[in-house]
C-alpha cells in the first residue's frame, strides 16, 4: 500500500527548495568574473572563505574551499563548481536565511494556518522548472522529502539514512536515441571511429545492431558477436581515465539519433536532473544502480557532481598491463611504472533486476528509502525500497508515454501503469507530469531508417 504522509512541510523546507538555476557549464581555478563572486560569497556565507574575500578571482583558496564543502556534502570532490555544486551551495544560503526568519519571527513557526499557505505557495517554478506545477507524482516526493527532513515529524530521517538509487537509461537519460547508450557508443567506435581498425567481424555485427535500430528503435543481438563482447575487445588497452574520457568526448560532440539539437551528453531528462539536485540539496546520498558499464556510467553522471564511488554497475575486468593472458592476478605483483587496464571478456550482466538490491546490499550496506526506476530490470530495486522495514520508502517509476517528444509507446505504457498500480509505487508520467523533457530547442525528428524517413530520403 502506498505510503501516505501526514506531516505538514515547515517554513524551512519551503525556502530551502529555492535553489537557483547555473547557467554557467563549470568554473573552475582560473576563472574570474561576477560568476565566481557570487560563489565567493555564498562560500562566505557557508563559512568556508572569510569576509571580504571575495574578489571574483578563483585562486587557491577559493579552490579549497570549495573542496571542503563537496568533501562535507557527498559531492565528487572535484574543487570545480558545476550544477550540482552550485545548487547545494544556493541551497546552504537559503536554509541560513530560513533560519535568520525563525529567529526573528518564531511566531512564523507556530501558525499552522501559515505554513499551509506557504506549503501551497512553495516557488516549484525555482526548483522545479521542467515540471508541470500540478503534478501529483512530484507532489508525492515533495512531501516524502517534506517528512523526512523535518525533525518534528515521525518520519524523520537523518541525514546518513537518507539514501536515494537511481536506474540511468530511461530514468534520467535518453534510452531512446534511438537505443540504448552503450549500444550507440559502441556502434560509433566500431562503424565511425577512424582510429579503431575494427575486424571485419565486428564490423558486420554492429552494422546488424545499427539497422535494427535506426529502423525500429530496439536493440538487436547478433548470432556471432555480442555487444557486450564489443564493449569489452574496443574498448581494451584504455586505462579506466581515458575510457571515461573517450566516452565524455563522444557524448559531448555526437548527435543523439533521432532528435535535432542535442548531442548524447544534452539527452539527460532535466525534470529528472532536478529532482536530483533537489535530493541532494536535501541531504540525500544519490546513487546510480545501472546495468550499464560501470565506467560509462561514471563518465556520464559525474557531470552532475555523483562520484565516482557512487556508480553501482556491470564491471569490464580490469587488468595490471605487464600481467599476461596466462597468469592469474593472485599470482602478479604488478611494477610502479604499470598501471591498471580494461580487459575483456566483459563481466555478466550484475545489475538486472534481483541484481540491483544484491548489488545495493553488497556495495552500499543500506536500504534505500526512494528508488527510481523505467523498467523491468528496475522492479527489484523498487520493490526493495518500497518494501523498507525499517522506513517507509517510496518507488517512482517513468513511464515513457510520450509520443510527441519522444519514442513513447501507447502500448507499452499500458502495461507499466498497471504494474505500477499493482505493486503501489509512484508513476511519473512523461507526457502529463514534465513540461520539458530536454531543452527547448530539441526536435524529434524520427529514426533515419524508417520506412518514412526513405521515402523522403528517396
Amino acid at each position: 500500500m502506498r505510503k501516505m504522509f501526514a506531516a505538514a512541510v515547515c517554513f524551512l523546507t519551503a525556502l530551502s527548495m529555492s535553489v537557483g538555476s547555473f547557467a554557467m557549464e563549470t568554473v573552475k581555478r582560473g576563472t574570474r568574473g561576477d560568476d565566481v563572486r557570487e560563489i565567493q560569497e555564498m562560500l562566505i556565507s557557508s563559512g568556508y572563505l572569510e569576509e571580504g574575500e571575495a574578489d571574483g578571482v578563483f585562486g587557491a583558496k577559493t579552490e579549497k574551499a570549495v573542496l571542503a564543502f563537496q568533501q562535507e556534502h557527498a559531492l565528487d570532490a572535484t574543487g570545480i563548481v558545476g550544477e550540482g555544486t552550485y545548487n547545494a551551495l544556493k541551497n546552504k544560503e537559503t536554509v541560513q536565511e530560513a533560519d535568520s526568519v525563525q529567529e526573528t519571527d518564531p511566531a512564523q513557526e507556530a501558525d499552522p494556518a501559515q505554513t499551509d499557505q506557504t506549503q501551497e505557495g512553495m516557488d516549484y517554478e525555482t526548483v522545479f522548472p521542467s515540471w508541470n506545477p500540478d503534478s501529483a507524482a512530484l507532489q508525492e516526493l515533495v512531501d516524502f522529502v517534506s517528512a523526512v527532513t523535518d525533525e518534528s515529524s515521525p518520519e524523520y530521517l537523518e541525514p546518513a539514512d537518507r539514501l536515494a538509487t537511481f536506474d540511468m537509461d530511461g530514468t534520467i537519460l535518453c534510452e531512446k536515441a534511438p537505443v540504448y547508450f552503450d549500444y550507440c557508443l559502441t556502434m560509433y567506435r566500431v562503424l565511425d571511429d577512424p582510429t579503431y581498425n575494427a575486424t571485419e567481424e565486428e564490423r558486420d555485427a554492429m552494422q546488424q545492431v545499427r539497422d535494427h535500430a535506426w529502423s525500429e528503435g530496439e536493440t538487436f543481438h547478433p548470432e556471432t558477436i555480442t555487444k557486450d563482447d564489443l564493449v569489452a575487445s574496443a574498448f581494451a588497452g584504455m586505462t579506466p581515465e581515458e575510457f571515461r574520457s573517450y566516452v565524455a568526448d563522444f557524448a559531448d560532440t555526437v548527435d543523439a539519433v533521432g532528435f535535432e539539437g542535442m548531442t548524447y551528453g544534452e539527452s539527460f531528462y532535466k525534470p529528472m536532473l532536478e529532482v536530483i539536485a533537489y535530493l541532494k540539496a536535501n541531504d540525500f546520498d544519490v546513487w546510480m544502480v545501472s546495468a550499464c558499464e560501470r565506467e560509462v556510467v561514471r563518465a556520464l553522471v559525474g557531470r552532475y557532481d555523483i562520484p565516482l564511488d557512487h556508480v553501482i554497475a556491470t564491471d569490464v575486468p580490469y587488468v595490471a598491463s605487464g600481467k599476461s593472458d596466462e597468469e592469474a592476478a593472485d599470482d602478479y605483483n604488478m611494477g610502479q611504472d604499470e598501471d591498471i587496464l580494461l580487459g575483456a571478456p566483459l563481466d555478466p550482466v550484475e545489475c538486472g533486476k534481483s541484481g540491483k538490491p544484491a548489488a545495493i546490499v553488497r556495495e552500499i550496506g543500506k536500504r534505500p528509502v526512494l528508488a527510481f526506476g523505467n523498467s523491468s530490470g528496475d522492479y527489484s530495486m523498487l520493490n526493495y525500497a518500497e518494501g523498507n522495514p525499517d522506513h517507509t520508502g517510496m518507488g517512482f517509476f517513468v513511464v515513457c508515454d510520450d509520443t510527441e517528444r519522444e519514442y513513447g509507446s501507447d502500448e507499452k505504457a499500458a502495461e507499466y501503469y498497471e504494474k505500477v498500480e499493482n505493486e503501489d509505487w509512484t508513476a511519473i508520467s512523461m507526457a502529463n507530469d514534465w513540461k520539458f523533457i530536454y531543452d527547448e530547442k530539441v526536435k524529434k525528428t524520427g529514426l533515419p531508417g524508417t520506412a518514412e524517413e526513405l521515402d523522403d530520403a528517396a
